[in-house]
């Protein structure tokens, strides 16, 4: 061990809690939010040190980073344990290990000398490889310690996903300044500290238009986006769906399996609307246990084969409580059209919601759509 690759270890941990101690308000803010695996930036300095230190000095990086981390930002955030910390820089030191295995097996260490085509191909896959080790792992224990399979929560939401890529390549970036021009370095913080401060304004607007339940939108978000989308189809002439979507009986389940299999239930509900529609249509939660879609430029065949595939998703969907078999639920969907049920939104909202009633009249597990209030 060359007292050099001591000096730039020093370096390393320095800069990782300078930018720490910069970004400590935000990332204690991000943590409260963070519901899949977060994404604390720290790679940036965890891989550069994978890049360019021996592996004992890596480890030791990773180390003292997460040791901040959690003496200035994490504890006292509620949900984030000692024990979780550990896992996390374990976790860390492990996948720096394969990354500096795979970059010496690729010829890319040291970065920067004798750079070419084929040294950018090795750091991009050095990349993959640490984010690929990096969140098997995560994914493999969040599905043991839940004893779920849920993907979105083994592997995180794809913005994170893509955030956690993004740090990984100002981490590549940084080996290569590290070992060409040290003093340059100090150029990443305010790119840093600006990403940093855009991810904590997008984690407060989602929680501010978001359904907590189900990850739909909230009424609020959900009124105030069909309003401007009604506003396009008057400019544009074009027709917009609105579906009533509500769960038979919900008030059974929360009276005989309880209020959290009640909430199983509407996430699993939300799931299956989401499933069923396109991207660009607007999924929210009305509260209570219904639910409302906007179908831009559908037609009524469309409006009403889109809502048949709901209420069979629903129907084959198995509810499971926490004890005893699982069950099954249904909903009763109404379904009006602008501009044959309205001239605008209220009028619309009105119309489906009646329809909704008359399939509830009809015995439930039913679709009625509203041709036209004319």
């Amino acid at each position: 061990m060359a007292w050099r690759d001591v000096v730039s270890c020093g370096l390393i941990v320095g800069l990782g809690i300078l930018a720490a101690e910069m970004t400590r308000r935000v990332e204690r803010r991000r943590r409260r939010f963070s519901d899949t695996p977060h994404v604390n930036f720290s790679s940036v300095w965890t891989l550069a040190a994978a890049l360019t230190l021996p592996t004992a000095l890596a480890a030791l990086v990773a180390v003292l980073l997460y040791l901040h981390l959690w003496l200035r930002s994490w504890r006292g955030v509620a949900g984030i344990h000692a024990h979780r910390v550990i896992f996390s820089t374990a976790n860390v030191i492990l996948s720096c290990q394969i990354a500096g295995w795979a970059a010496k097996q690729l010829h890319v260490v040291p970065p920067g000398q004798e750079a070419g085509i084929w040294t950018a191909v090795g750091l991009a896959s050095v990349i993959a490889i640490y984010f690929t080790a990096n969140s098997t792992i995560v994914g493999v224990a969040i599905a043991l310690a839940r004893r779920s399979l849920s993907f979105k929560r083994m592997l995180g939401a794809l913005n994170e996903n893509i955030l956690e890529l993004a740090t990984l390549c100002m981490g590549a970036l940084t080996a290569v300044l590290l070992t060409l021009r040290p003093w340059l370095v100090i150029v990443l913080f305010l790119p840093l500290y600006a990403l940093h401060r855009s991810v904590l304004i997008r984690q407060f607007e989602h929680a501010s238009t978001t359904d907590s339940k189900t990850g739909l939108l909230n009424a609020a978000s959900w009124h105030a986006i069909a309003a401007k989308e009604f506003d396009r189809a008057h400019q544009h002439g074009f027709s917009v769906g609105v579906l009533m979507i509500d769960i038979d009986h919900f008030r059974d389940v929360n009276n005989v399996h309880g209020h959290l299999t009640g909430d199983k239930a509407l996430i699993l509900v939300g799931n299956a609307i989401r499933s069923e529609v396109r991207s660009d249509d607007l999924c929210g939660r009305f509260g209570g246990e219904e639910f409302v879609v906007l179908l831009p430029g559908s037609s009524p065949d469309a409006i009403h084969a889109i809502a048949d595939r709901i209420r069979e998703h629903v129907e084959r969907t198995v509810i499971e409580p926490d004890s005893g078999p699982g069950f099954h639920v249904s909903v009763s969907i109404g379904a009006a059209a602008f501009p044959a049920a309205g001239s605008s939104l209220e009028e619309v909202l009105i119309s489906a919601d009646n329809a909704l009633f008359a399939a509830k009249d009809a015995g439930r597990n039913q679709v009625r759509v509203v041709k036209s209030t004319a």
